[in-house]
């Protein structure tokens, strides 16, 4: 059961932000979403989280239209990670999780509901703050909350926009990491919207780069970053460094003495 988005376009009024996306992402796997800003990838897992509206295209898994199910079921399929916050803030971090087991809660959560909330609070590293305000916690902390909160909705398709730009890099490697446990354990097939080029493809099986709303290069890691383009893309000259499967992006060393320390990889903050 392949995610597949076919014809896609999007824009306000006269401009266009996304132009003819076709897309396949195979179940259970993680999916880096990537380019500059404004080139489209948030505004991409707007729509299939169906925030945004496209004007043209299809958005289609398990042999239905994503873009056209009722909300409840879309919502049973799909859960979305926003870069941040909209929660009340009076809500502990149990109750915002809980709000995850909406789609399928009927008057009142059950024992499993629950156990599903604890579940992913625990995962997320946050069974100390389960019963702290959200107004108490950390930018990184909240950001937390709404991945678990995405997580305890048991979704088949997890949508992420820029989950770890908030977040301290032990909690960046963290997240990843659950994310990719998750996609390979249940089967859950994953899209990130990242600017860190290594960090996807460290984590991701597949890495889509985009750039003036267009696909440019799609395929695993290895394969999709080559320099040139990365280089067309970004407007700046890279290295890309392979060793068997995994890759490595850097910045070219431009007149760097013999010695400098090495200079810090492409899209890391």
């Amino acid at each position: 059961m392949s995610l597949e988005v076919a014809g896609v376009e999007f824009g306000y009024r006269r401009h266009s932000v996304l132009e003819g996306i076709d897309l396949t992402v195979a179940e259970g796997a993680f999916c880096a979403l990537l380019g500059p800003n404004g080139s489209g990838k948030s505004t991409l897992t707007k729509i299939l989280a169906r925030i945004l509206t496209p004007r043209t295209g299809t958005v289609r898994f398990a042999g239905r239209d994503l873009l056209r199910i009722p909300r409840r079921e879309h919502a049973k399929t799909v859960s979305y990670v926003p870069q941040s916050s909209e929660a009340p803030f009076e809500l502990t971090v149990r109750e915002a999780v809980l709000l995850g087991r909406t789609p399928h809660i009927g008057l009142l959560p059950t024992a499993r509901d629950w156990d599903v909330v604890e579940a992913a609070i625990d995962q997320l590293g946050l069974a100390e703050l389960r019963h702290r305000h959200l107004s108490e916690l950390s930018g990184g902390q909240a950001q937390r909350v709404l991945i678990a909160r995405a997580l305890a909705q048991e979704p088949r398709v997890l949508l992420l926009d820029e989950p770890t730009s908030a977040l301290d890099l032990r909690y960046q490697i963290e997240t990843l990491r659950i994310v990719r446990t998750i996609t390979r354990e249940r089967g859950v097939t994953a899209l990130i919207a990242i600017h860190d080029l290594n960090h996807a493809a460290h984590f991701c099986d597949q890495a889509v780069l985009l750039h003036g709303g267009r696909i440019v290069a799609d395929g695993p890691p290895a394969e999709a970053f080559d320099a040139e383009t990365l280089g067309r893309v970004y407007g700046l000259e890279v290295r890309v460094e392979r060793s068997g499967d995994t890759v490595d992006v850097r910045p070219a060393e431009l007149g760097g003495a013999p010695g400098a320390d090495r200079p810090e990889p492409l899209g890391r903050p």
